[in-house]
């Protein structure tokens, strides 16, 4: 079986979670008898081949930088007639699409059902699902994801006082004059332009937030499988209309290998509370810090915090907040094969997402470590986490509860014994690959009884445009 694994950007250039547990799972497959390619885009006028981890990977051209929005990328990028050729020439039995952005969206997904492919989508963020890509109405409670253009608008900040027939009639505004008033908006700084900004806000969104309507739906018509990763991901394809025979819930693994290393932990004089992942808001670093200081100064409490470089700001105003105060440690970025040991110095977790994740796997790596998790009950993190009996669940944005959280497990430690006791052996990506190898095949299976009428239907790159 051959497969193309779509993605917007690839080793070895930096990339994220989607991208690192991608390079994990294809030499997984390739054992169970799956051949990949991974096609990425660059932002480049030029295409480039190369070998990363005995994995074939095509760089295709999304030059000039396409706009953010729509965020389906209905309009195909500059450079696409270089990845429509090289897909033709693949002749691969399915097509994976792990992204949904200007860079991989729409126009690939029907490129590839267009010549015959079997097309899965792997939905890994709430981009296709939500404007606000938080999935947190009006930011601050968990939504049900389904797209309607008077509410949505209205959580991205469109005046509550315009009725709803106006909201609906200005999400047909064209969509060149809706993204030239959102260039316009991102420059919009000053408070004295506010009004300008509110005027302006109406002409975008309520037309992105339709974009991002009728994406779905075609990302719906041109999948055969649509994978999930959380139940709170299939919930909201189903409330927005999407076909359940055509949901898959296929959780995320982690390597066999490091599922199966088993540390034992000693606690010290004080709880550590570990913290793994990036330097931006909708990671919840700043709560964490907040519910340490709410602490007594001489509270039994160590926070280490190993952040990745995203949002600078984020990161000076945090540290400011932060010093001084010698329980909180500020430790450096960690490659994969320092992430073992780092664990190995936490006696908890602490996953403070100020937002619905898919994921995350790094629940599963701590699990796999015999660490407790106490999490956000937001999302994946409260699907993997049972509360009181592998970690705890607190809310999100709230640092009492987080305070509360810390104190019960540093002064209990008896408790924290308890929840070690209730982490059960976690999924591999073996199980994941085993899984993903299934739909692979039952999608064939499904075409070649059915057929695919776009084949003859429908020439290759028509219809790529929003109505």
């Amino acid at each position: 079986m051959k497969t193309i694994q779509a993605v917007a950007r690839y080793f070895p250039e930096k990339c994220g979670g989607i991208h690192i547990h991608l390079s994990e799972l294809l030499p997984v497959l390739k054992s169970f008898g799956v051949e990949s390619k991974v096609a990425a885009s660059q932002d480049l006028p030029t295409e480039d081949y190369y070998t990363y981890r005995d994995t074939e990977v095509y760089r295709y051209p999304a030059f000039p930088q396409p706009k953010s929005e729509p965020n389906h990328g209905a309009i195909a990028h500059g450079g696409f007639d270089h990845f429509a050729q090289w897909l033709k020439a693949q002749q691969a039995d399915v097509y994976h699409q792990h992204q949904w952005t200007p860079k991989c969206g729409l126009p690939h997904l029907r490129l590839a059902k267009e010549l015959g492919m079997a097309t899965v989508v792997s939905v890994r963020l709430p981009q296709p699902i939500c404007q606000r890509q938080t999935m947190m109405l009006y930011g601050k409670t968990a939504c049900d994801g389904k797209i309607d253009r008077v509410r949505c608008s209205r959580c991205c900040g469109v005046s509550p006082h315009l009725p709803p027939v106006i909201l609906k009639g200005l999400s047909h505004t064209p969509m060149p004059i809706s993204v030239a008033a959102a260039g316009v908006l991102r420059r919009l700084n000053s408070g004295s332009i506010r009004s300008v900004a509110a005027t302006l806000r109406p002409i975008a969104i309520p037309a992105f937030v339709a974009a991002r309507q009728y994406g779905l739906q075609e990302m719906a018509q041109f999948a055969d499988r649509i994978i999930v990763m959380s139940e709170w991901v299939r919930q909201a394809l189903l409330v927005n209309g999407i076909p359940e025979e055509k949901l898959f819930l296929l959780r995320h693994g982690i390597s066999d290998t490091f599922a199966q290393q088993k540390v034992a932990h000693v606690r010290g004089d004080r709880l550590r509370v570990g913290f793994l992942g990036r330097w931006a808001h909708d990671k919840g670093i700043h709560v964490l810090v907040e519910a340490v200081k709410r602490l007594p100064e001489d509270f039994p409490i160590e926070l280490i915090l190993h952040g990745v470089p995203q949002d600078a700001a984020y990161r000076e105003r945090v540290t400011a907040q932060i010093d001084p105060d010698p329980r909180i440690r500020v430790a450096k970025e960690l490659s994969r094969s320092e992430l073992p040991q780092a664990l190995a110095g936490f006696d908890v977790l602490a996953v403070p997402s100020q937002w619905l994740e898919t994921g995350p796997v790094v629940v599963l790596e701590a699990h796999a470590h015999g660490l407790p998790v106490i999490g956000s009950d937001l999302g994946g993190i409260a699907e993997k986490v049972k509360h009181g009996v592998d970690g705890l669940l607190v809310a999100a944005s709230d640092p009492a509860d987080w305070a509360e959280a810390f104190a019960r497990l540093a002064l209990d430690e008896d408790y924290l014994n308890q929840l070690r006791a209730g982490i059960q052996p976690v999924r591999t990506i073996s199980m994941e690959a085993a899984e993903s190898l299934m739909v692979y095949q039952s999608v064939l299976a499904k075409q070649s009884t059915v057929g695919n009428p776009w084949t003859e239907a429908t020439p290759i790159g028509a219809g790529v445009g929003v109505p």
